[in-house]
């Protein structure tokens, strides 16, 4: 995926929806942070199905639909809804408390400089 400026891609429009149609892809940024994509119209398609299928899947093995419409709303992160898959499990209780316990008690890494 090629990265390219809001002002270069008002300016080469026309080429870029071309190159877009033929399979390109561009990330646009606006002072170094990406604020949009540029990708083909069967590529958009292709994205929503996946995205119905996994939400489809996630119900099917019992995720809760409320906490899938939050996923959604980008109100959690998508991660959040394979945990929700197993909140009933006492060992993910366990290993979550386990696994903070242990990042707690590391020691901060030495910074780097570059």
């Amino acid at each position: 995926m090629q990265t390219i400026s809001v002002g270069e891609a008002k300016s080469r429009f026309s080429e870029l929806i071309s190159r877009t149609a033929a399979g390109e892809r561009f990330l646009i940024q606006r002072r170094q942070r990406p604020v949009a994509v540029l990708i083909s119209a069967p590529e958009l398609e292709r994205l929503e199905r996946a995205s119905r299928a996994a939400r489809r899947l996630a119900l099917a093995l019992g995720q809760d639909a409320e906490l899938i419409l939050r996923v959604d709303a980008q109100e959690i992160h998508p991660a959040m809804a394979a945990f929700g898959l197993w909140r009933d499990e006492e060992d993910l209780a366990a290993l979550a408390e386990e696994t903070l316990a242990n990042r707690e008690a590391q020691e901060a890494p030495p910074s780097v400089d570059l």
